[in-house]
């Protein structure tokens, strides 16, 4: 049965990416500078000047124009202006070091770790919410959610990496006035569908492949979710700024707090931080749980239930995140900064 699931997988990829377009939805979720200010997660952000950047000394631009919109997700001023299909899928990865031969390095080492992630919070998300209508189990969601964990890498074979842009800048941090230098390194990758759908199908048969056979799922939720995970990433969220800010905002707060534990601790410091963001996080509209509910949590797969079922992509976003993304989050933080001021 296992086999037959697995080998499914092939075939819908296939199918999939014969259909829609590459199109970026907006986040609804409504983040003001006034909510942000009652949060816990609000801090003081670090100065950043400005130094040096890819192409300074035959006048290259120090912020591309496209290089804020991609920021956020919305990848269409960066397609039209290098010539890229609507088709195919982008992917950004930012990395901090001290130079830029040693971010380039960290980048191109941390980019399938960085896939994994983004497939993980896909699958979770789509888990979550076949759960709650019914179609899959719980032990069926708990289980794709704790193997998912345990995926640190991905397929990448035939990501294209289309654009190298540094930036150097001079750190001066918030509470103690120390300056570092940092060089910022986004790195963009073009992936056809089919090579997309390569790394989709791969993934999944690592998931399923170790998840217990009494929990296998059939084959039409297979289908659907890889119809949710090939859609996933043909239609990248777009966050406004403030959304962006609270998004790096949870997901530094969820690395720092498991940043300097055991191994065996983490899981539990990274549940009870995403259960302080979910509440964080709650509005009128949004809110879907009970403080009767946020007391039952046991495990980090239900914190990242809750996560998935708060339609807020900052809090989903952060829900996967471990001490190995701190690096890349500092990153952002710091690019923020210098694309929409200090």
């Amino acid at each position: 049965m296992k086999k037959k699931l697995i080998g499914s997988i092939i075939f819908a990829t296939l199918f999939i990416t014969g259909c829609g377009t590459t199109n970026a939805i907006k986040s609804d979720t409504n983040v003001t500078k006034e909510s942000r200010a009652e949060s816990g997660y609000e801090v003081k952000a670090n100065k950043t000047y400005l130094r040096d950047w890819t192409a300074r000394s035959v006048g290259g631009e120090s912020r591309p124009a496209w290089l804020a919109p991609l920021f956020l997700g919305d990848y269409s001023q960066y397609k039209a202006q290098f010539d890229i299909s609507d088709d195919d899928v982008i992917k950004v990865s930012y990395i901090s070091a001290s130079d830029v031969r040693s971010a380039q390095m960290r980048a191109d080492m941390q980019y399938a770790r960085q896939i994994a992630k983004e497939l993980q919070q896909s699958v979770n998300n789509y888990a979550t919410e076949q759960s709650r209508s019914g179609a899959i189990d719980s032990a069926t969601k708990s289980a794709i959610m704790e193997v998912t964990q345990a995926q640190s890498s991905a397929e990448i074979t035939g990501h294209e990496k289309r654009t190298e842009f540094y930036q150097i800048v001079d750190e001066e941090d918030a509470l103690t006035g120390k300056v570092s230098r940092k060089c910022i390194m986004y790195q963009v990758y073009v992936i056809p569908q089919t090579t997309w759908a390569r790394t989709t199908a791969t993934y999944l048969k690592k998931v399923l492949g170790e998840m217990p056979e009494e929990l296998s799922m059939d084959e039409k939720a297979v289908m659907d979710m890889v119809n949710q995970m090939m859609y996933d990433a043909r239609h990248p969220t777009v966050m406004s700024q403030q959304e962006k800010e609270q998004e790096l905002a949870y997901s530094a707060a969820m690395a720092q707090a498991q940043v300097e534990l055991e191994p065996e601790k983490q899981k539990a410091a990274a549940q009870q931080e995403l259960v302080k963001i979910v509440q964080d996080s709650r509005t009128e509209r949004t809110k879907i749980i009970t403080d009767a509910q946020t007391k039952q949590v046991q495990s980090l797969a239900d914190a990242q239930t809750m996560a998935a079922l708060s339609g807020n992509p900052a809090v989903q976003s952060a829900s996967t995140v471990t001490p190995a993304d701190a690096n890349s989050i500092d990153a952002q933080n710091i690019a923020y900064n210098i694309l929409f001021g200090n």
